[in-house]
């Protein structure tokens, strides 16, 4: 599988360029348990050279394997972007490579503190402890109780190491 997206400058297409495939899900290096790439990068690009400069326009989307930092329960969440734009200064180079620009959109597009709630599930701890869903309307105060009665750090309570 690919693990760049080099776009090609000698003799480019006066209408432009269209680019579309895979990248290996290696190259945005993570190796932790929270945030795993499960999958390629799917891409869909369109290249357009304006003198100096190649305007990269298109869709990627990237599978990852999140932990929810409520409950520790894994889940799969899908990065998709569809409108990217990428402008390179590509004077005097044959060929121009845009898998970083690729990566580091798609990182920034992982959630902080990712929640099963962002991928419509249900949190487990919101079952044994109350509800800490995020559509609630926020109260105002310090009271930390749930509508039912359970404190918010109940939760924490429950696992081993405390």
């Amino acid at each position: 599988m690919k693990q760049q997206i080099i776009i090609p400058l000698e003799e480019f297409p006066e209408e432009g360029m269209q680019l579309s495939g895979e990248l290996d899900g290696s190259i945005f290096d993570i190796d932790c348990d929270d945030v795993r790439s499960i999958g390629p990068v799917e891409y869909r690009l369109e290249a357009q050279l304006y003198d100096t400069e190649l305007v990269v326009r298109g869709e990627i989307a990237a599978p990852f394997r999140l932990r929810c930092m409520r409950c520790l329960a894994d889940m799969e969440y899908w990065v998709e972007m569809d409108d990217v734009s990428y402008a390179i200064d590509v004077k005097g180079k044959l060929a121009a490579d845009v898998t970083e620009e690729v990566r580091e959109d798609i990182l920034l597009e992982l959630p902080g503190y990712p929640k099963c709630e962002l991928i419509g599930q249900e949190c487990e701890i919101n079952d044994k402890f109350g509800d800490f869903r995020l559509d609630k309307d926020p109260q105002p105060g310090v009271n930390s109780a749930t509508p039912s009665g359970n404190s918010v750090w109940d939760a924490l309570d429950q696992y081993p190491g405390q």
